[in-house]
């Protein structure tokens, strides 16, 4: 808890990182720099507190779990390449290339993602009363999950070469290599690839709506209250006439 107040607390005076090449005082970047390095202390703090809420739990690797645990990875790897940006001197060359790219949506648009995901896969069966199919639900999962780092572990490397983002096509340039456009469409291949494991995920949503196999009062044999109720989905009342 106190790890969260901390990072709010922090993301008030961390947001001028974007502006090292502003044309800023330095002295109010090397303030924000301490600020931006600094807030990496709660926010591993809360790291080591999802790792350690698994600790000699009873795991299985049903498609929630595997979507939980790619989050705390996918949120690590992408906080990592934060440290580096947020210093302004590696900051400064690599300001507005594809790098800030592959970082940003690491660690806030894929982990997120990935949380989303395990909630849905984790709570279907208590708001339908089915179970979304686990082999589609697992080919679902692996093909978002290695199509996400094809995507942006590659991006780090063409900001590492001075590839600038928002740009099309880099076309004829003296200080960006050939392979750089070949690299580009090796990712824009693998975000085909992503967007349509998004359309089975979409088919399985629909097809266990209906055809889906029960899922019985606990499907995962968890201990909150919430999965207590005699039915599922929970009727009138949640608990019907006895209380648990």
């Amino acid at each position: 808890v106190w790890a969260i107040i901390a990072i709010g607390a922090l993301s008030f005076v961390v947001w001028a990182h974007h502006m090292y090449v502003s044309g800023m005082n330095p002295y109010f970047g090397f303030f924000f720099a301490t600020t931006t390095l600094i807030i990496a202390i709660p926010t591993a703090i809360k790291v080591y507190n999802w790792v350690l809420t698994l600790w000699r739990g009873d795991i299985h690797l049903t498609v929630p779990m595997l979507f939980a645990l790619s989050f705390i990875v996918t949120f690590v790897n992408g906080g990592l390449t934060g440290l580096f940006l947020g210093n302004v001197v590696v900051d400064v060359p690599l300001s507005d290339t594809m790098f800030v790219v592959a970082h940003f949506h690491m660690v806030m648009g894929m982990a997120p993602i990935f949380v989303i995901f395990g909630a849905i896969y984790h709570w279907y069966p208590k708001v339908t009363g089915r179970m979304l199919n686990e082999m589609l639900g697992k080919f679902h999962f692996w093909v978002t999950f290695l199509g996400a780092y094809a995507i942006y572990f590659p991006m780090h490397y063409l900001g590492l070469l001075g590839v600038p983002r928002r740009y099309f096509e880099l076309g004829e340039t003296a200080f960006i290599p050939q392979s750089a456009t070949t690299l580009n469409i090796f990712i824009t291949m693998a975000a085909l690839t992503v967007g349509f494991a998004q359309m089975v995920f979409l088919f399985n949503l629909i097809w266990s709506l209906f055809k889906g196999k029960p899922a019985g009062s606990n499907p995962w044999r968890a201990t909150t209250l919430e999965w207590q109720t005699p039915e599922t989905p929970p009727g009138h009342g949640n608990w019907g006439k006895e209380l648990p």
